[in-house]
C-alpha cells in the first residue's frame, strides 16, 4: 500500500493532459496502462494513464470484453508479428492454445493467413477449433508424432510457447530446419539450444512490460491496439471469457482463483459493472 493492482483497463476519457491529441472526453479507450514500476494499477474507479499506451475500444466489445484484451493481445502480437514476421501460408504452432495469450495467438495467426495448430488438453480442443486452429491432444502426441502428423516431418514455420519450461524445450526441437523461428512469452530458466542451432532456427523472448517499466516504446502498445481493434472489428478476434462476476468487493478472490488456475478464460473486475 498505496499500490493499486490491475494491469489491463477499459474505460471512458474523462479529461486530457497537455499535449494529448489522440483522444477527447467521452472516448471509450483500453490499454495495458500500469500495475508495475510505480504505474497505478487499474482496480480503482479512475485511472491517470500514459496516453501512448492507450487506443480506442474495439466498438463492437463491451467494455468487460475489451479490458480482458490488452496485454494478451500485446503479447500475441509482439511474438508472432513483431518478432516471427509470420507471414500467410506460414505453419504455426501455438503451445497453450486455449490459455490467456495462446488464445488470442491462435486468433492473430489466423488473421495473418498462416495454418494454425495448438497444443490443448482433450477438454480443451473445441475450443481452438472454434477459434480455427487444429488441436493437438497435449496429453498423448509427443514432439515427433505431431511434427510428423501435421508438417511431414519438416518442422513448423513458427512456434509460440506461452507455457515455458520443458514445452520450449519441445519447442526447439519441433521449429522447421532452415528458418523455422520460436517466440516464448516465458522464456525464463535455463534450456539447451543445441536442437534450435542445429536446425539452423531462430528464438525470440517476448517481455510485454517492458515499454511501462523503461518508458520506451510505449506508443507501440497503442499502435499494437489499433490494430487488433480492427482484427475484432472485423470479426476475426474475440476474447475468451470466465463466465464469472467480480468487483472491487471480490477482486481477491478473482486474483486467486488465477493464481490457483482455475480460471476458464479471462477473469475480469467489474469496477461499475455495465
Amino acid at each position: 500500500l498505496p499500490a493499486v493492482l490491475g494491469m489491463d483497463l477499459a474505460g471512458v476519457v474523462r479529461a486530457v493532459g497537455a499535449g494529448v491529441e489522440r483522444f477527447r472526453v467521452g472516448d471509450a479507450v483500453y490499454g495495458l496502462t500500469g500495475g508495475v514500476a510505480g504505474l497505478q494499477g487499474s482496480l480503482a474507479e479512475y485511472a491517470a494513464v500514459d496516453a501512448d499506451l492507450l487506443a480506442r475500444k474495439p466498438a463492437n466489445l463491451t467494455m468487460r470484453e475489451a479490458a480482458a484484451l490488452p496485454l494478451a493481445a500485446i503479447t500475441a502480437w509482439e511474438g508472432l508479428v513483431d518478432r516471427a514476421r509470420t507471414r500467410a501460408g506460414d505453419t504455426v504452432l501455438v503451445h497453450g492454445g486455449a490459455g490467456g495469450v495462446g488464445h488470442v495467438a491462435v486468433q492473430v495467426a489466423k488473421a495473418l493467413g498462416a495454418d494454425v495448430y495448438a497444443t490443448v488438453s482433450p477438454e480443451q480442443a473445441e475450443t481452438v477449433r472454434r477459434f480455427g486452429a487444429t488441436p493437438i491432444d497435449r496429453t498423448t502426441m509427443t514432439v515427433d508424432d505431431y511434427v510428423a502428423q501435421h508438417t511431414g516431418g519438416r518442422g513448423f514455420d513458427v512456434i509460440y510457447d506461452t507455457v515455458g519450461g520443458a514445452v520450449l524445450d519441445a519447442s526447439f526441437r519441433a521449429a522447421r530446419t532452415w528458418g523455422g523461428h520460436v517466440v516464448s512469452a516465458l522464456g525464463w530458466g535455463t534450456h539447451a539450444l543445441a536442437p534450435l542451432s542445429l536446425r539452423a532456427a531462430t528464438y525470440s523472448g517476448v517481455f510485454s512490460l517492458l515499454p511501462m517499466l523503461t518508458g520506451q516504446g510505449r506508443a507501440h502498445h497503442g499502435e499494437i491496439l489499433a490494430q487488433v481493434a480492427g482484427l475484432v472489428e472485423s470479426g476475426r478476434l474475440l476474447p475468451l471469457m470466465d463466465a464469472r462476476r467480480f468487483t472491487l468487493d471480490t477482486a481477491l478472490e478473482a486474483h486467486d482463483i488465477v493464481a490457483c488456475g482455475r480460471a476458464r478464460g479471462k477473469i475480469v473486475v467489474d469496477v461499475r459493472p455495465e
